[in-house]
């Protein structure tokens, strides 16, 4: 028998004040700048997507999650974010191609560092280590999330709520809009989510001035207390209170295109400049460096020239199409020929068969008249 508990995907308070990044040095104020961040990139990379809401929900859940385990420090949230997006996608059945999310935060990244909106080159160098990167992060978080993910969300409660209440289409939008900005923060792994509903009523209820009934309170009715409902709203009243963020580099920050701390890329870990130990006399910094881009160089050479046998190929297969499609118009018109030489037999038996029968009318109407 196979049991599954959805509960073990809420963590605890404590484990949110001493996360793995606190443990390496982040501060409190960091960490939540960039969970905000994170989340925000997750929105606008589902909005440029064309992905639903569900997809930009689930993919600031697992980026909160996956925090909960792992380290800012050794997994940039940049990559992170794209990263839940990509994932997300899938779970909410609106998948898109890795090549697009890669795309999409590109020219975001771009934008946000005011840069020129330059192409990213599809075989290009920087834009297989970006993917390859986001699927080493996938399987971080994967592994991390024990292959279980379940993500639910407050808006359905929120509207389900809200009508058993009788309340107007006013209360309706500024409930759902507050839903939206607590998934910026860790509400959304700390409490279940028709407790983050009932907040987000609570909450929309003081902005709006509506009056609901306190006595008895009516966040008794769905099983909240008020201490509860004043802890989640100062969580989302700071989402408020922090403005625009920025992104900031909380770890080694890799060089654009480059892949995160994950896990370096093979075949060149022990060839990087900055970790050779000092070399023999004679051996000075140019001469690594030299070698390192000479790896380089043969490594873009094996690419390229695996790039043009699958030229080739292609050529090939084209050069075989062309004759197979010639193959078949040669048989397609010796097929009509066909057709119409036994067209015009067929017209000719039919002629032969007409002139007979009036031969044959004929003879009868002439042995008629003599009698």
């Amino acid at each position: 028998m196979i049991v599954t508990n959805v509960d073990n995907f809420y963590v605890t308070d404590d484990r949110i004040i001493n996360s793995p990044s606190r443990e390496r040095g982040v501060s409190e104020e960091d960490e939540f700048a960039m969970r905000v961040h994170g989340c925000e990139l997750v929105q606008e990379a589902a909005v440029l997507l064309k992905a639903s809401q569900q997809v930009a929900c689930t993919g600031q859940v697992l980026l909160h999650r996956f925090y909960a385990k792992r380290s800012m420090v050794k997994f940039d949230v940049r990559r992170v974010a794209a990263t839940s997006v990509f994932l997300a996608c899938k779970l909410e059945e609106c998948p898109r191609k890795l090549r697009d999310v890669v795309n999409v935060f590109h020219r975001m990244s771009r934008r946000r560092e005011k840069k020129p909106l330059a192409h990213l080159e599809y075989f290009s160098k920087r834009y297989e280590d970006i993917k390859a990167d986001l699927v080493r992060v996938e399987r971080h978080m994967l592994r991390e999330f024990g292959f279980c993910i379940h993500a639910e969300h407050p808006h359905k409660y929120v509207l389900n709520y809200l009508r058993m209440m009788g309340q107007n289409s006013a209360m309706m939008n500024a409930a759902w809009k507050i839903a939206n900005d607590s998934l910026r923060t860790t509400l959304c792994i700390r409490f279940k989510a028709y407790k983050v509903a009932v907040a987000c009523i609570y909450l929309a209820a003081r902005k709006l001035g509506v009056v609901l009934p306190e006595d008895p309170p009516w966040w008794d009715l769905f099983d909240v207390t008020k201490e509860q409902i004043e802890m989640m709203c100062e969580s989302v009243l700071a989402v408020y209170e922090l403005g625009k963020t920025e992104y900031v580099a909380l770890g080694p920050e890799p060089p654009p295109g480059a892949t995160s701390p994950t896990k370096p890329s093979e075949g060149l870990t022990h060839r990087n400049p900055s970790e050779l130990e000092p070399g023999p006399v004679g051996h000075d910094r140019e001469d690594v460096v030299n070698e390192v881009e000479g790896v380089v160089n043969a490594v873009d050479g094996a690419r390229e020239g695996a790039r043009e046998k699958e030229r080739r190929t292609g050529r090939s297969t084209e050069g075989g199409r062309k004759r197979s499609r010639s193959r078949s118009r040669s048989r397609s018109r010796e097929r009509s020929r066909d057709r119409d030489r036994r067209r015009r037999r067929d017209d000719r038996s039919r002629d032969r068969d007409r002139r007979g029968r009036d031969r044959s009318r004929d003879r009868s109407r002439d042995r008629s008249r003599d009698r």
